[in-house]
Order: C-alpha cells, then sequence, then structure tokens
C-alpha cells in the first residue's frame, strides 16, 4: 500500500505515468490539472487539495453553482495488495446535462488512470 500511497501523493510525476491527467502546477494546496490528455475531450482546469492524510487524498475545482467537482482516492490494505477507491462527485445547475454527455468518456478517464497507477507500481 505504501507503494501506492508514494505514486498517487507525486503529483508532480504524474506526467511520466498517467496517460489522461497532469497536475501542471501544484503551490501549496492550488493546483492546476489537466485532464483527458491528447484527446478531444482535454481539458485544464484549477482546484486544491482539501486534504492529504494517510491514505486518503481530496481535492474540488469548479465553479460551486454551475458545475464543481469533488474527487476522492482513498486506498485500503487487501490480502495480497492494495484497493483503490476512484470517487467523483459533481454538482451545479450544469452537472446533471454534463454528466449526460460525458459519462462514458469520465468512466473511460477513471479506468486509463487506475490501470496506469497499477502498472507504475509493480514496475518500480
Amino acid at each position: 500500500m505504501e507503494d501506492v500511497w508514494k505514486v498517487l501523493v507525486d503529483f508532480a510525476g504524474y506526467a511520466a505515468w498517467n496517460p489522461v491527467m497532469e497536475y501542471v502546477q501544484v503551490d501549496g494546496v492550488r493546483t492546476r490539472v489537466v485532464a483527458a490528455k491528447g484527446t478531444p475531450f482535454e481539458r485544464e482546469f484549477e482546484g486544491e487539495l482539501v486534504s492529504v492524510e494517510p491514505y486518503a487524498v481530496s481535492s474540488q475545482g469548479g465553479d460551486p453553482e454551475t458545475f464543481f467537482g469533488r474527487h476522492r482516492w482513498e486506498l485500503t490494505a487487501v490480502e495480497g495488495g492494495t484497493r483503490l477507491v476512484n470517487a467523483e462527485e459533481f454538482s451545479g445547475v450544469m452537472a446533471t446535462d454534463v454528466l449526460a454527455q460525458t459519462r462514458e468518456v469520465l468512466v473511460a478517464e477513471f479506468d486509463a488512470f487506475n490501470q496506469a497507477l497499477a502498472q507504475v507500481v509493480t514496475t518500480r
């Protein structure tokens, strides 16, 4: 679990292993992220790290009135490895419409993130 945690919180290192997400700036709790790198859905946004506690990271960003996302990565030890919960919740007046249009893309991004994280940890 410790190996996964080290990769997960090394935000500067995302560019080397993560095919869909890159932290292009982290200043304390303030972040700038590029998501869906290299796809027609690529987007850059500002956010903040809400908490970085042992084995759980929470971040958020957007406009609370129109479209706001809260993300959480949580690790737990399981027999033979580590379980990653990678979850996001959206709010704001545009959330329902945006999710209806992009749900498949977001699920694919989550899957690619999870697979890349597992690959980088097992090859270290």
